[in-house]
């Protein structure tokens, strides 16, 4: 893979970065650092950026990259990265308090995954421990992946840090919380998994039907909230009458088109 620009560091508080080709109709953005809460937030203020390119068809964030796809017909590589370079340059030098935090969602769960008793003895803890040292952290949604709207979300308290199951499952129910390493996620949909299960919520975190199908986006920050089983449906009402626009559907017109 080709490296049309060399590594770019503006200043001591900047990441290391780079642009490489990928394909004909993409341009990826690697970072030379450790993944962080910070260089999170500035991926995500260069992907709001760079979809203000007419140009620019999608962007994807993930831990210390961003992939950048484009329309050949509107533009081309060259063009587009002489046009974007010097913005971005500006989005990695702007100060810490000048980036734009993600939205904080709090997602109702009831902590009774399968995995939630033997996760408990793996950590020399209680479930009540493990309970509330999950509950009680703010997450941070880094990427999207492995299935469509599933988030990964960190970083998860250390004394909850387990490796992945040796042996994955077949299939995990939808909505299924679950953890691995300092990672935890919800699974959106019925699927393979190899993490731990601790609890469920009614939340339906990916809906093709909605203006925006996945719930969680990169740069938001989330919250679990602990509750019995029987109040989590009105948690989920109170949920979407808080953040309307992420339930929005899509119209029908748009629907018929899809």
């Amino acid at each position: 893979m080709q490296h049309p620009t060399p590594p770019v560091s503006a200043e001591a508080n900047s990441p290391i970065w780079q642009i490489e080709y990928a394909g004909l109709d993409a341009l990826l953005l690697r970072f030379a650092e450790t993944p962080s809460h910070l260089l999170s937030q500035r991926i995500t203020a260069a992907s709001r950026y760079c979809l203000q390119h007419p140009a620019i068809t999608q962007v994807t964030p993930a831990y210390a990259s961003l992939l950048i796809e484009f329309d050949l017909l509107q533009t081309q590589a060259e063009t587009l990265l002489q046009a974007l370079r010097p913005a971005l340059e500006q989005v990695f030098q702007a100060p810490t308090d000048r980036l734009t935090q993600g939205s904080l969602l709090e997602i109702p769960v009831s902590y009774t995954g399968e995995d939630l008793a033997w996760v408990a003895q793996a950590c020399g803890l209680s479930v009540t421990d493990v309970i509330e040292y999950h509950s009680q952290t703010t997450y941070l949604v880094y990427a999207l992946g492995f299935a469509p709207g599933f988030a990964y979300l960190g970083e998860v308290d250390a004394r909850l840090c387990l490796p992945r199951r040796r042996h994955p499952r077949t299939q995990v129910p939808a909505g299924s919380l679950a953890l691995a390493d300092r990672q935890t996620a919800i699974y959106p949909q019925t699927s393979p998994g190899g993490w731990h299960l601790i609890g469920h919520t009614p939340v339906k975190l990916y809906d093709p039907q909605r203006q925006a199908p996945s719930l969680l986006q990169p740069g938001d920050q989330v919250r679990f909230h602990a509750l019995a089983t029987d109040a989590l449906q009105q948690a989920c009402l109170d949920l979407r009458n808080r953040y309307p626009e992420r339930f929005a559907l899509r119209s029908t017109e748009a629907q018929a088109d899809a």
